[in-house]
């Protein structure tokens, strides 16, 4: 078996492949299948190409059917494992040292199906659909990456639920918050008032459908939510802002000034780029299993995060499509035997 650390440097990029590979098999469990092997291969294979199992998996000569067989077996939770080991690792060479600037949005994967499909939400029309099935995630804002920490699927929970548990995924992994960004969709009073007694710095992106509000704006507001109690209700200081011709609404518990506060918002805005860069490691289905949607999607995040690990302190980068093609061709033209990744 050779070894991970004996590949040349000038085989860097297969030398990720072998990495992708060994990481992932080693989170999955086949119960003893006799095709493991060659389903982990059409797993990421379809992943790297954005293409169907069926399709990758004729390419390894293995029946599309049986590999479904196998994936739908799996758990697509024990993926997001590999998420605490790579953050860990990178904790181990010294990044996320620092209190995080981290962010919490939600993704929807556009779904062309039946729209009463178990846990498919309304959206807005986007790509010729207005059902999707959206992913909560938080990610952390560091040297010019995105990484995302965690992710989960919001079904019926509350926007509270989500918050909660994704900040606990933060915090169980060791890492210390510095400022939290949120979008509109987020915005609740329970939020705010979990977020305050917490003692959490946030600065939220706010929907405003009341009387119309003027630029430069920067006071103390107390909500009036309907049906709810003067207790129930949340207080912060409300900050706007012109630009172009939109007016931007801000709710925050903290004293930065209000250029400062629109500085830092817009690196939630990079999160969509992350969202696009997971996209580009997101296996194409047809299936309304549930179960195997959420695989397709955490496997996305993982090899996006793997991306963004194997990028850390080096000199030049691996661009995410020079990486796909790589790993296209070892696992299509079976350039390399099966070898063991360790170190």
């Amino acid at each position: 078996m050779t070894s991970y650390s004996t590949i040349p440097k000038r085989k860097d990029k297969l030398k990720a492949y072998l990495y992708f590979k060994q990481t992932i098999n080693n989170s999955l469990d086949y119960k003893h299948a006799r095709n493991s092997k060659d389903t982990t291969k059409t797993l990421i294979l379809a992943a790297i190409d954005n293409n169907y199992i069926e399709e990758c998996a004729q390419n390894l000569n293995l029946c599309g059917q049986t590999a479904r067989n196998h994936l739908k077996q799996l758990n697509p939770q024990k993926l997001l494992q590999i998420n605490q080991q790579t953050i860990t690792k990178m904790k181990q060479k010294g990044a996320l040292s620092k209190p995080l600037i981290i962010a919490i949005d939600w993704h929807d994967e556009m779904y062309y199906g039946d729209p009463h499909a178990r846990d498919v939400v309304g959206t807005q029309h986007k790509n010729g659909s207005n059902h999707a099935y959206r992913y909560a995630t938080v990610s952390v804002l560091w040297n010019s990456q995105r990484l995302t920490m965690a992710a989960v699927p919001m079904m019926r929970k509350s926007k509270l639920w989500h918050v909660k548990y994704l900040l606990k995924c933060v915090f169980d992994l060791g890492l210390t918050v510095k400022l939290v960004l949120l979008d509109r969709g987020y915005f609740s009073t329970q939020v705010i008032r979990y977020l305050d007694a917490s003692k959490i710095s946030y600065i939220m992106h706010i929907p405003w459908h009341k009387d119309p509000l003027k630029a430069g704006l920067d006071v103390v507001y107390t909500t009036t939510t309907h049906k709810r109690s003067a207790f129930e209700q949340a207080s912060f200081r409300l900050v706007t802002m012109r630009q172009s011709k939109r007016l931007l609404v801000f709710a925050t518990n903290t004293l930065f000034k209000p250029r400062r506060l629109k500085e830092l918002f817009r690196r939630r805005w990079g999160i969509e780029t992350s969202y696009r860069l997971i996209g580009l490691f997101l296996a194409k289905t047809t299936s309304r299993l549930y179960r195997l949607r959420l695989l397709f999607f955490f496997l996305a995040v993982v090899l996006y995060n793997l991306w963004v690990l194997w990028n850390f302190r080096r000199r030049r980068r691996v661009r995410a499509y020079a990486l796909k093609n790589a790993v296209r061709l070892c696992l299509v033209l079976s350039w390399l035997p099966d070898i063991e990744v360790g170190g």
